[in-house]
């Protein structure tokens, strides 16, 4: 027995330091005024996420990451908009569609390894370089067979046009270095995200001052352009190193039984990934095929305005897809922390986005030239679809903190039947539009589905991840629960 002082100092104790840790159990509050104590719960929601927020510096990490996110997106744009000035809509075109076939490979021949590794190394901290060290050993391994098949299908691909296909043959010949310096810079992600932010900006900004060098020299062509990709990306590998000896992410030892960890959580990040690669990414594959490069070009210019709030946008699940990852029980404020990150994600798109769609019939010539004006009905086909993705990215990795990659399959996967379906009814009768409007449906699909499995996972401890329990074992079902 304790005296009533005792209590209440007992009492207060225990709720400052559960106050530390909102993951942990309900703490009671003591009542200094004789009434009943009341749990930690009867706290309105929105001051709990507030000062969970707060004390974990998620608002200024979600802040600093949308700053690089933009600084690498403006670095990037900058590039695109000097190469299309520079070349023409046609020329234009045929570096989207090696650019896109190239996003292809490299998702397959990542084996969904950068999103494992932010998983595992965050959920993992004392085997982190283990994790690191045996995926890169997958992706030499992978990376080879995919750099065989590009090479190969690039005569194939380019129609026969010989400058062309050196353009893809430079391209497929970077992937190797790609699928390496990948998993190094996501295993920053899991460890470090100043760092992180720090390797993903060094591509863009280099690759943007060797485009200035080579406008000015006048040597800008398809295939200088795809040399600097490469080259860039070769300094960005060796950054990502650099910065994983220091953060403690390397020289660690590639070990058998990790491999089914990551292939597992990998697996399910390939099905999830690659139908939202495909809704992406297949309408100007299919373009590249079917209509001509100065179309396909136009087409292009109109993506890339649609998809300027993304890096912003990005941000948001970029910083809760560890924080998910690394809770052990998911709480009541977790659910409060989705539903805040997903109305971010469609307020920042919107007020991007319709002040460019105001003012994009004079802004478009303008930025990229008079021969692109026939992109403007494109950006305000795309725009609705942009909002969709934008909540599309944050919804997906929200759902991947919770180990539900699977989840983001199934909802893709369904997209992906839309954006198939509207293109071969579409494509005949309205042509490059068809891929705006499968576009912005498939996204629009895709986000209803994904919101609904997001309500539907119940709050309770999780110790799996990716359909792979500690034992390697078990499975995820379409918009299942978390599960012991």
């Amino acid at each position: 027995m304790c005296s009533p002082l005792q209590g209440q100092r007992l009492a207060a104790r225990r709720f400052r330091w559960h106050g530390q840790r909102p993951d942990l159990p309900v703490a009671f509050i003591p009542d200094l005024h004789g009434t009943k104590p009341v749990t930690a719960y009867a706290v309105p929601s929105r001051l709990r996420i507030v000062a969970a927020l707060r004390r974990r510096g998620f608002a200024r990490s979600v802040a600093g990451t949308a700053g690089f996110n933009f600084a690498t997106a403006a670095a990037g744009g900058l590039g695109g908009i000097i190469i299309a000035r520079v070349v023409g809509p046609t020329v234009r075109g045929e570096y989207a569609a090696v650019t896109a076939w190239m996003s292809v490979l490299l998702l397959v021949g990542g084996m969904g390894q950068p999103t494992a590794l932010v998983y595992y190394v965050a959920r993992e901290p004392l085997r982190a370089r283990d994790y690191v060290a045996t995926s890169r050993a997958m992706m030499l391994a992978t990376g080879m067979v995919v750099l065989v098949a590009g090479v190969l299908l690039a005569p194939v691909l380019s129609h026969g046009i010989p400058a062309v296909t050196i353009g893809y043959r430079i391209a497929f010949g970077t992937l190797i270095v790609a699928f390496v310096g990948g998993s190094l810079t996501a295993s920053l992600q899991g460890r470090n995200l100043r760092r992180w932010n720090v390797v993903r900006l060094v591509q863009p900004v280099v690759g943007l001052i060797a485009i200035v060098v080579l406008w000015q020299l006048r040597r800008l062509t398809l295939d200088a352009a795809m040399i600097v990709i490469a080259a860039t990306m070769v300094v960005q590998l060796v950054w990502a190193y650099r910065y994983c000896r220091r953060t403690g992410l390397a020289l660690g030892r590639a070990r058998v039984a990790l491999v089914r960890p990551l292939l597992g959580y990998g697996t399910a990040q390939i099905a999830a990934l690659a139908p939202a690669t495909l809704n992406t990414q297949l309408d100007q594959l299919v373009l590249s095929q079917t209509v001509s490069a100065a179309d396909l070009g136009r087409y292009a210019v109109a993506v890339s305005i649609s998809l300027l709030p993304m890096p912003l946008v990005a941000a948001i699940g970029n910083v809760v897809l560890p924080q998910l990852a690394g809770q052990r029980k998911v709480t009541s404020a977790t659910r409060e922390l989705q539903r805040l990150s997903v109305l971010a994600s469609a307020a920042l798109a919107t007020a991007v986005l319709a002040p460019l769609a105001a003012v994009s019939y004079w802004l478009v010539p303008l930025v990229f030239g008079a021969a692109y004006r026939g992109a403007t009905p494109l950006v305000w086909v795309l725009i609705p679809g942009s909002v969709f993705l934008a909540c599309n990215l944050v919804t997906g990795d929200l759902l991947r903190g919770r180990g539900q990659p699977a989840v983001v399959a199934w909802a893709e996967g369904i997209a992906a039947f839309f954006t198939v379906a509207l293109l071969i009814a579409l494509l005949p009768l309205v042509g490059v539009y068809a891929a705006a409007i499968a576009s912005t449906v498939s996204y629009g699909v895709a986000l209803a589905v994904m919101l609904r499995c997001l309500s539907r996972l119940s709050p309770t401890p999780r110790h799996a991840a990716a359909g792979h329990r500690r034992d390697g074992h078990g499975s995820i079902p379409p918009c299942g629960h978390d599960h012991d």
